[in-house]
């Protein structure tokens, strides 16, 4: 009897143990990205940077492409004005063709006017009663960089300079210009100060403002009373720059933020520029000669750079019932505009492996990689098919 109760036991157990095993549940198939986050295009940007004073470049959109100097401020002049533009047209936006609002010069406003002149600062003559719109200020303030008419701005604007010079620094902090502070919404006193990087922060704000282009790249403009008022930068149209802002005082010597374009596989490629503390006999011609100069150089670094080769590796699929893991790779080259050494973020999203087993070109996830704006994506597929495990296996597998 013994012997049969054994007997039958083995054979409950030779019948049960296969299925017990086949009733287990499957391991998942895994997905693990093996791609690393960020990575820089190959080479290196190679720019002659001026010898004094800071210097930055950008690709609006894109990020930035190098700087020089220490990043220390330092007075900016006129490029004061970029805040007090800003300030204006987000207040009061203009449109293409709008002039608008229209205000009455003052007595005030011509006694400033005159006590500029007679500090040898920049200026755009005005007269008591004379009426002039937003456009025409911006045209006085940003051509021939007149110092009253920033004077003009800020009293409508915030109604005394001093409640305007709070509003700048409060809009220089929400742009994240930590080495910026005004002082004055002209520039003329020295106080004000800025570096390189953190004018980019604000330029990369200005520019994409309709008007503040329009204006900022005209020869020239013809208001009613001072008459035909022309651009401080006299370089205009060199280099590719289409709009800017100069600067010049003996403490802060030449100064100049500049906006240039090229053309790229058929996009528009705007790139910025910053140029500060430039000096010799003619400091603001060194500024304005430097800026063409580094635009003409970042134009040529600019093209449609590859950012991830084809047949990169990318993920690996962790197979339980396989001895080795299978590597997913990109099946297309991914390219954007960009330059040698530009760093790139790849981000990788994997689906979940729900099934056990996967078709040979079975989508399994994507890779996006991001610069700046820029953001293209390729699907990830398998590489080669995975069939589910075998009987044989599932009877062995503990």
């Amino acid at each position: 009897m013994r012997i049969r109760w054994i007997v039958l036991l083995i054979v409950l157990l030779v019948i049960a143990l296969p299925v017990v095993q086949l009733l287990r549940p499957i391991p998942s198939i895994t997905a693990t990205p093996i791609l690393a986050s960020d990575a820089q295009v190959p080479g290196q940007v190679s720019i002659r940077w001026p010898q004094q004073g800071e210097a930055a470049l950008e690709v609006l959109g894109i990020g930035e492409m190098g700087h020089f100097g220490s990043n220390t401020p330092l007075p900016i002049a006129s490029v004061t004005k970029l805040m007090t533009a800003y300030l204006t047209l987000k207040k009061y936006p203009l449109g293409v063709g709008e002039s608008g609002p229209e205000l009455t010069m003052t007595p005030k406003d011509v006694q400033v006017y005159q006590e500029d002149v007679a500090q040898g600062e920049s200026v755009m003559k005005v007269v008591a009663g004379e009426k002039l719109s937003e456009r025409q200020l911006l045209e006085g303030l940003l051509l021939p960089s007149g110092n009253n008419v920033a004077y003009i701005l800020a009293h409508w604007i915030a109604g005394s300079q001093s409640a305007f010079v709070q509003q700048m620094n409060a809009e220089a902090k929400k742009l994240g210009m930590t080495h910026t502070h005004y002082v004055d919404a002209s520039g003329f006193n020295p106080g004000s100060a800025s570096d390189a990087q953190d004018l980019l922060k604000l330029f990369n704000k200005v520019i994409q403002i309709r008007a503040f282009r329009d204006i900022s790249g005209m020869a020239q403009a013809t208001v009613p009373v001072a008459g035909t008022i022309y651009n401080v930068d006299y370089n205009l149209g060199q280099g590719g720059i289409f709009a800017g802002k100069t600067g010049s005082t003996p403490q802060a010597g030449g100064c100049f933020v500049f906006a240039s374009k090229k053309m790229v596989d058929g996009k528009k490629a705007t790139i910025l520029g910053v140029v500060l503390g430039q000096e010799g006999l003619q400091p603001l011609m060194n500024a304005l000669n430097e800026g063409v100069s580094l635009s003409e150089q970042a134009q040529k670094m600019i093209r449609v750079v590859q950012v991830l080769p084809a047949q990169t590796p990318v993920a690996q699929l962790s197979v339980p019932w396989m001895s080795n893991p299978i590597t997913v790779t990109t099946t297309s080259p991914i390219s954007m505009v960009g330059w040698p050494g530009m760093t790139v973020h790849r981000v990788v999203h994997l689906d979940s492996m729900k099934a056990h087993s996967i078709a040979v070109g079975q989508t399994i996830g994507t890779v996006t990689v991001i610069a700046g704006n820029q953001k293209i994506s390729e699907t990830l597929t398998a590489p080669t098919s995975i069939p589910a495990p075998s009987y044989s296996w599932r009877l062995k597998h503990i």
